[in-house]
């Protein structure tokens, strides 16, 4: 019997592996090994020997440990969805920015320190969003809309090393998720409760997908050469779309029943 490995994640994909020995450990809690060309994956309750490995580690500040580990999983050859060459291209928002200025696609125009203490360069017109580092949810970012909250901004950054975005704001509409699945394609529109796009969402409804922005997202997926990705699309008053980020781990919340049921078969024809 194969074994599936699930790296965090829901605990209802279990549901959708009939037939396989299905494995889902934390990435918090376990440990990597290589041993003769072969990976294993140890924590408290055993050791795993997986076919094929579905990574879910989404929504947390990337560390070191787990980019060694995607590392370890592309020199032991187990299949992954996404790959490693895809995830580790992807957990790095730099990168991920680069990734779609390259192809093309609609970005917003961000300036970049690599220290906080150059903060002082990277001043624009209020309201501004300040970012810091690669976190993900909704956490290390803040709106900037008065001289003095940006000087009381600038002093509690200080103590971060770590590289700082700033951006301008956008006062978004709508936050549009194009969710790109093998080769199928699905939209959800979506408004959360503040300023964060994709945050505490209160609102959201599935809509059909636009031809331009379907082309969009498969144009990224093939360029990723990713299994799943998606892009989620701040669309202001007047109709304006600019892509906010590319995610390629994915929440499915609010998504059919359909998009599980792709991306499962995905795994298990991996």
């Amino acid at each position: 019997m194969k074994t599936i490995l699930i790296i965090n994640g829901e605990k209802y994909w279990k549901d959708y592996f009939a037939g396989f020995d299905v494995v889902q450990k934390k990435i918090q809690t376990a440990e990597f090994i290589v041993k003769d060309s072969s990976l294993y994956v140890v924590d408290a309750e055993g050791v795993c020997k997986p076919d094929v490995i579905f990574w879910r580690l989404g929504a947390v500040n990337p560390e070191p440990k787990h980019r060694n580990i995607l590392e370890l999983i592309r020199y032991s050859e187990i299949p992954c969805v996404n790959s490693a060459e895809t995830l580790l291209k992807g957990y790095d928002r730099l990168s991920m920015l680069n990734t779609l200025k390259k192809l093309g696609l609609p970005i917003i125009n961000f300036d970049v320190a690599t220290q906080t203490s150059q903060l002082k360069n990277l001043q624009m017109s209020f309201p501004f969003v300040v970012k810091v580092g690669n976190h993900h949810g909704g956490f290390g970012k803040s709106l900037v809309t008065s001289e003095e909250q940006w000087e009381e901004l600038k002093d509690l950054l200080f103590i971060h090393q770590d590289y700082v975005t700033v951006e301008k704001f956008i006062d978004y509409k709508y936050d549009i998720r194009y969710l790109a699945i093998n080769d199928k394609v699905w939209a959800m529109k979506r408004k959360g409760k503040y300023w964060k796009a994709n945050a505490l969402t209160q609102e959201y409804q599935i809509i059909e997908p636009e031809k331009e922005w379907t082309k969009n997202v498969k144009l990224l997926q093939e360029n990723s050469k990713a299994d799943i990705i998606a892009i989620d699309v701040l669309e202001t008053e007047n109709g304006e779309k600019t892509i906010l980020e590319y995610n390629d781990i994915p929440g499915l919340s609010g998504f059919p029943e359909d998009t599980k049921l792709e991306l499962s078969k995905m795994v298990k024809n991996k």
